[in-house]
């Protein structure tokens, strides 16, 4: 029966694994689609963008970069750097918010923070890839503050764009257009928090109950699967504010009795 408990619980986590990994597949694939389709049209066609078509295409890199890091955030407990306790999956991690005592939960500054990193590296390497003839761009290492707020995340990145075209130079600063994108991400932090710390109270219970009504109130829904034999995965989701449902999740540990 044990050996049986544990194949199940092998599969739960491939079955978990695979589906994360198809849904973030998908989801940075169609964003990088919508990229390359835009330039794409220009190049396939033998068509020289204009000034502002390039300035178009660096918002586009902040919105594309801005998404991804919101998905990758989702997937990895709101991290884009691997925080020291997490389980690695390869391709990506999660991260453990309780671990036999230990509360590990990041706060929202250091989400948001990650988050912002993830921006920064990513529009800088999407911007390197805009490249015409007789377009010259410099730019220098960008850096993105990021704001978690009731129904919605804004971005701002501080870049400066100097475009060279023909001898004309145009100076284009991103850091005046902020990017603000809908997302349940502040409510779904707040349910993440409140699981979290109910293990303060009972290191072995959570008001199920009191959590369902929370839940509903913000509109998400909540998964615990079973991930180990001493392991739980929380999988926080929401389907009104993207095309595609948003997965949020985390890992938590406890001692075996």
């Amino acid at each position: 029966m044990k050996k049986r408990r544990a194949q199940i619980t092998v599969f739960i986590i491939l079955g978990v694994v695979i589906l994360a990994a198809i849904a973030l597949v998908m989801f940075l694939n169609s964003q990088r689609q919508k990229q390359e389709l835009t330039i794409d049209y220009f190049l396939s066609n033998n068509i020289e963008p204009s000034v502002t078509n390039i300035e178009s295409f660096s918002l586009n890199c902040l919105e594309n970069s801005a998404l991804d890091g919101l998905e990758l955030i989702g997937i990895q407990g709101g991290y884009y750097k691997k925080p020291e306790l997490n389980y690695d999956l390869e391709w990506a991690f999660i991260p453990y918010y309780y671990n036999k005592g230990s509360f590990l939960m990041p706060s929202q500054q250091k989400i948001e923070s990650e988050l912002a990193a993830y921006v920064s590296d990513n529009i800088a390497t999407c911007i390197d890839d805009i490249t015409f003839n007789n377009f010259v761009i410099r730019f220098d290492t960008p850096a993105t503050k990021t704001s978690i707020l009731p129904s919605k995340v804004v971005f701002t990145t501080d870049l400066q764009l100097t475009i060279e075209n023909k001898g004309k130079t145009t100076l284009f600063e991103v850091q005046n257009h902020p990017l603000t994108i809908n997302s349940s991400l502040f409510d779904i932090i707040k349910v993440a928090a409140y699981i979290t710390d109910s293990h303060k109270e009972d290191p072995d219970f959570i008001c199920i109950n009191c959590l369902t009504q929370l839940a509903k109130e913000k509109s998400l829904y909540v998964d615990f699967i079973a991930f180990e034999s001493d392991s739980t995965l929380i999988m926080i989701i929401e389907n009104s504010t993207q095309p595609e449902p948003y997965v949020f999740e985390f890992l938590n540990k406890y001692e075996v009795k």
